[in-house]
């Protein structure tokens, strides 16, 4: 996994072995937090397995997701290197395993390979690509259309096409869909309801089936890859 993750791959294989060897692993129940905003930042994690969020909650409690981290994924990077505390809380959607590198050693391999940062700089410049739209969409687009977005950008990484349309295989509550486009529960449950009776989206056993994808490309302005 260190192998192929982006920011490793240009590593030898003895190069990577003495990476793993300053490595620990950490396994997390879905819901369990792997930190929490505010935390000291002392490691940067790969995702070997599951899937976590990175989320941020207002003093009401409302959460706000910023983004979905999967199987290659860096966590923790952006408060790992720019500031002594966490600048958002983490936690596992599904049962994930990862691999914890401490700040000492990851910083010694920077300053050992240098093209290695470079990579990095992409990473944080698209995670802040997507809080930038995020903040955009909450302040410019109505709930169907940020909801549309949503559903076809995450059927574009986890959708698989099946008998009756494309199945995304993120299993996500209503409440969860919610904290990515910044909206309540009950007005998710209500846009899911008219599109499942107008036969556009189905949910099963947590799953969102698009039965009628090109609805949602069209609303979104975009096209699922």
């Amino acid at each position: 996994m260190l192998a192929r993750a982006p920011l490793f791959s240009g590593l030898s294989d003895s190069e990577i072995e003495v990476l793993f060897e300053a490595t620990r692993t950490h396994t997390l129940e879905p819901r369990e937090e792997l930190f929490h905003k505010g935390d000291e930042g002392s490691h940067v994690y790969l995702v070997i397995r599951g899937k976590l969020k990175a989320l941020t909650t207002s003093e009401d409690g409302d959460d706000v997701v910023f983004s979905i981290m999967s199987i290659g994924e860096l966590v923790g990077e952006i408060g790992f290197l720019g500031s002594p505390t966490r600048t958002a809380t983490v936690s596992a959607i599904t049962e994930s395993e990862l691999l914890g590198i401490d700040r000492r050693d990851f910083l010694a391999f920077l300053k050992a390979h240098p093209e290695a940062s470079i990579t990095l700089l992409s990473v944080l410049a698209e995670r802040i690509k997507r809080i930038s739209e995020l903040v955009e969409d909450t302040l410019f687009l109505n709930l169907p259309i940020r909801l549309a977005k949503k559903l076809v950008h995450y059927a574009s990484i986890y959708g698989d096409e099946v008998a009756g349309g494309v199945r995304i295989n993120l299993k996500l509550s209503q409440e969860e869909w919610g904290d990515l486009v910044g909206a309540t529960r009950e007005s998710i449950n209500k846009q899911m309801r008219a599109w499942t009776e107008a036969g556009v989206v189905r949910t099963d056993a947590g799953y969102v089936m698009l039965e009628r994808p090109e609805v949602l490309e069209a609303l979104a302005g975009c096209v699922i890859a």
